[in-house]
């Protein structure tokens, strides 16, 4: 009989990001998150968005965070019993796409999903919501991660905002409808680039938090690409991105109406100054696209 001593160390039973991305939202984040996962040196979670910190700090998000969780979680579940053949069954994945899906939310319950990651490769994930955190949120990641590495992706304010508003409503929308949504505040907070990384900023110094932009993405994406990698400290190559102008999850198009660009200009000037000031070269092409004299 084998004594307790004589087991062999258990597999680490927790572990937490070496990087987040927290958004921004409609800025290049579901392209980001399908080409990391590409990486061979690299690893995130089973599904896209673990939705946790927003989940515990951000309470409008709960009355849907659960329920795609679970959707995701089920749907990765079942995709990977239907294609993987039974004798090549990791169960540990298996076990940790259960907990996703049906587990209470908690820092045991985030640390298990990171723990699949082999302890070799660089972890992480891509919520967008996570922009959104207020202080005690950052602190809270900051106390499971110290030295996490955060990206923020970064678009046209007011071409993000249309995004989201096409996103949020009907697609026979009426006017009326667009343009209240230009006063939506989640619509403004998510787009509102400055106040994100001053909040941000006061917590994790400027070494450890990249800005990216979707201009680049779209102009040359495999540079954005070399670039996230070389902050994460994990080698880049053609080889691995060859598939990176590929779009991901383009929303309809639909043409912006002359008031909700108007209403939309008038709302955003003052974060185009604010981008204007830290970034001059994006934020001035930004300005001249919107704000000509």
């Amino acid at each position: 009989m084998v004594e307790a001593d004589d087991e062999p160390p258990a597999v680490a039973e927790y572990r937490y990001p070496d990087f987040l991305c927290i958004g921004a939202q409609k800025a290049g984040t579901t392209w980001l998150d399908k080409n990391l996962r590409r990486h061979p040196d690299l690893w995130l979670p089973p599904i896209k968005e673990t939705q946790y910190f927003n989940h515990l700090y951000l309470p409008q998000s709960r009355a849907w965070t659960t329920r795609v969780r679970q959707e995701r979680a089920a749907k990765t579940l079942r995709r990977y019993l239907t294609k993987m053949p039974q004798a090549e069954w990791d169960y540990r994945t298996v076990s940790v796409l259960g907990d996703i899906a049906t587990g209470p939310v908690s820092d045991k319950w985030y640390g298990r999903i990171f723990s699949l990651a082999q302890p070799a490769k660089v972890c992480g994930e891509v919520t967008p919501d996570y922009a959104g955190l207020p202080d005690e949120g950052i602190r809270h990641v900051l106390r499971l991660s110290p030295d996490v590495r955060l990206i923020l992706s970064l678009r046209d304010p007011i071409e993000r905002s249309w995004s989201h508003i096409r996103m949020n409503a009907a697609q026979d929308a009426a006017l009326a409808v667009l343009e209240r949504a230009t006063q939506n505040g989640d619509v403004f907070a998510r787009t509102d680039y400055p106040a994100i990384i001053a909040r941000w900023r006061k917590f994790v110094p400027e070494e450890r938090f990249l800005v990216i932009f979707m201009d680049d993405i779209v102009a040359q994406p495999p540079c954005v690409l070399e670039e996230v990698c070389r902050f994460l400290g994990v080698a880049g190559n053609e080889r691995i991105f060859r598939r990176a102008a590929e779009a991901v999850h383009v929303g309809r198009a639909q043409e912006m109406p002359p008031s909700v660009y108007g209403r939309l200009k008038e709302r955003y000037r003052p974060v185009y100054e604010g981008i204007s000031a830290l970034y001059p070269e994006i934020g001035r092409r930004w300005m001249e696209r919107h704000y000509r004299a």
